[in-house]
């Protein structure tokens, strides 16, 4: 697998952050035979899920995006 540099990968801290948020945890563990299981927690609802890839909990998670607020 193929990462980009440091750089590009991470968001410049000096950027603000759009004021409505939404928050998740997110647990992996290592299994027996280097497989991983992910579960993940939407935090305001408390919904949850089990996954095995990084890319279905991701999946799951952008059902909870929020619509971008508007300028007041």
């Amino acid at each position: 697998m193929q990462h980009e540099p440091a750089e590009e990968r991470f968001m410049d801290k000096t950027k603000h952050l759009p004021k409505q948020q939404t928050t998740f945890l997110v647990r992996c563990w290592l299994l027996p035979g280097g497989s991983r299981r992910y579960q993940v927690r939407h935090v305001q609802s408390g919904q949850e899920a089990q996954t095995d890839s990084l890319e279905a909990a991701l999946d799951w998670m952008e059902q909870f995006r929020l619509e971008p607020s508007k300028p007041e």
